[in-house]
């Protein structure tokens, strides 16, 4: 179970059961000194995925941020918030959609990739041995 606010990652990642809350990245489960707030949302997150039957479901919370201005810069939305502003300007939402295509940082990494079975690429990326080989 797993709460998130990254849903098409999510979704692309098919945990057997997720909440899905509309909050800047790093706050999935509420804001900053706001307490009663982070456990309303783990009481009704903890809630709603107990009742999921399906796996691979997401939930949606109905709590979002007060406007969508973190969308423009979600990396960086907290060190913006924490220099009053001056960062960046906003200039809408930057995250980059989902894709079914895999994409590599290099041509070095896809080649990487691509020497290894589909089945154990995932066991690449975290360094764990191909289950082919005798260990």
């Amino acid at each position: 179970m797993g709460f998130t606010s990254a849903r098409t990652i999510t979704a692309s990642a098919n945990q057997p059961r997720s909440v899905f809350v509309d909050l800047p990245l790093g706050h999935t489960t509420g804001l900053p000194d706001d307490p009663a707030g982070q456990r309303l949302i783990l009481t009704e997150g903890l809630t709603a995925a107990a009742a999921i039957t399906v796996p691979g479901t997401i939930v949606d919370l109905p709590y979002r941020y007060v406007d969508d201005e973190w969308k423009a810069n979600p990396l960086g939305w907290s060190r913006k918030r924490q220099d009053g502003g001056q960062a960046r300007q906003s200039s809408g939402d930057s995250r980059t959609a989902r894709s079914e295509t895999p994409v590599w940082q290099s041509d070095d990494d896809r080649l990487a990739a691509e020497a290894v079975s589909w089945d154990d690429q995932c066991r690449v990326c975290i360094g764990l041995p191909d289950t082919d080989t005798d260990a």
